[in-house]
């Protein structure tokens, strides 16, 4: 199945709906705080609660600031009157709120998530019954900075923004959430959750992974007076950005995926072993193409999704034709 985009959304009969929602965030950092800013900004009346582990001086700051209504320290009733719950803890954490979340909401409630796996949420939501509820979400935003303190109501302007329903999806349900998540600037795509992984682990996961054993490489063959650390500023770093980003979200996120992450790893190594084999045999040609293939490749990315779309609508005429 292609994918659906909804973009510039604009749902006659929901923006009504959308003003004064109770919404319920289960851990809030970067990406949930984003969000929530998003919302209270464009929906001053909204009533954010939160729920954190502990005491967090940024998020009690953000009661203060009037963007979150209230912080709560336990799963329980205090969630059963919220419209649409994010859930924006690490990959693995998610599903055990799914488990605490089932007897709480009521039947109209929205479940979402902001995980970059889906196929193990949707699983277990699948077991759970509660296909009805959840819609899987994965704004494709971030920063190697991390936590609500660094959140920014702008952060997912002109990002895409996936979402996974379920079979079980009311068309209700679905274009409430799109509707709100307008107010966030970014571009939603509906795909389905195991199109969702495979693309995930190979344009982000395996990447990720890339960069933090290339880091690893580096500074475990560095010289001894950390040359190779000294000129990394350049380049080097900003290849490797993303190797900066939170150890256990990126442990829960290879543990969700590992089947995925595993197939183009292999494609992946293959590749360095091709590229290693033109080096040794000094194969000139070969390595030029290699380079000029990538170079090309780049360069034809669309930079926005109507860019995508208009080139897949090309393409269609073109094989009609």
């Amino acid at each position: 199945m292609p994918l659906n985009v909804a973009y510039s959304l604009h749902i006659k009969g929901f923006d009504h709906m959308t003003k004064n929602l109770n919404i319920g965030f289960l851990g809030l950092g970067l990406i949930g705080g984003s969000i929530a800013r998003a919302i209270k900004s464009a929906f001053p009346y909204t009533r954010i609660q939160v729920y954190t582990r502990r005491k967090n001086p940024d998020l009690e700051q953000g009661v203060k600031d009037g963007i979150l209504s209230g912080l709560l320290y336990d799963i329980d009733s205090e969630l059963s009157s919220c419209d649409i719950i994010f859930l924006c803890a690490p990959v693995l954490k998610n599903i055990e709120f799914l488990h605490l979340l089932k007897p709480l909401i009521h039947e109209d409630c929205i479940i979402t998530d902001v995980g970059s796996v889906k196929g193990n949420i949707h699983r277990t939501a699948r077991e759970l019954g509660l296909e009805h509820n959840f819609i899987g979400g994965h704004p494709m935003a971030g920063s190697e900075k991390t936590g609500y303190a660094n959140s920014s109501a702008t952060l997912l302007e002109n990002s895409y923004y996936l979402l996974t329903p379920t079979p079980h999806t009311s068309n209700t349900k679905l274009h409430l959430l799109l509707s709100l998540l307008q107010c966030t600037g970014s571009k939603c795509v509906i795909v389905e959750p195991e199109k969702h992984d495979d693309i995930t682990a190979a344009i982000s996961h395996v990447p990720h992974i890339i960069a933090s054993t290339l880091v690893n490489m580096v500074r475990e063959n560095d010289t001894p007076d950390g040359f190779m650390k000294a000129f990394a500023a350049g380049g080097f770093k900003d290849i490797t950005r993303i190797a900066s980003s939170s150890p256990e979200m990126w442990e829960n996120i290879c543990l969700s995926n590992k089947d995925s992450i595993d197939y183009f790893l292999e494609l992946y190594i293959k590749s360095l072993e091709d590229f290693r084999k033109m080096l040794r045999e000094e194969k000139t040609d070969d390595l030029r193409n290699t380079f000029l293939d990538a170079g090309t490749y780049r360069n034809s990315i669309p930079d926005t999704i109507s860019d995508f779309i208009s080139i897949n609508i090309s393409n269609k005429k073109s094989g009609a034709e």
